[in-house]
């Protein structure tokens, strides 16, 4: 019985965490990436290497954030849709 109590709130804490650090994760996407201004959507991106991110509208963009976002488009995760 004792263990029950124990391990309840365990399970919680380690679904509790599992959830945040993926949300972590999804934010830390495209860190360092710098937005274009709104007025330049859309804009041109040359890209020599592929570099799928999937946006939050579904697609797969080839070449990375910056192509999302000059798409005006939000990154969910790194890899295709």
């Amino acid at each position: 019985m004792a263990t029950s109590k124990i391990v309840a709130p365990l399970c919680l804490m380690v679904l509790v965490f599992s959830l945040c650090s993926s949300m972590v994760r999804a934010q830390d996407v495209c860190a360092g990436v710098e937005r274009p201004d709104p007025e330049t959507i859309p804009c041109t991106i040359n890209c020599i290497l592929p570099d799928f991110v999937c946006g939050t509208d579904g697609v797969t963009y080839t070449c990375g954030c910056d192509d999302a976002f000059c798409h005006g488009v939000d990154v969910v995760k790194k890899g295709e849709c």
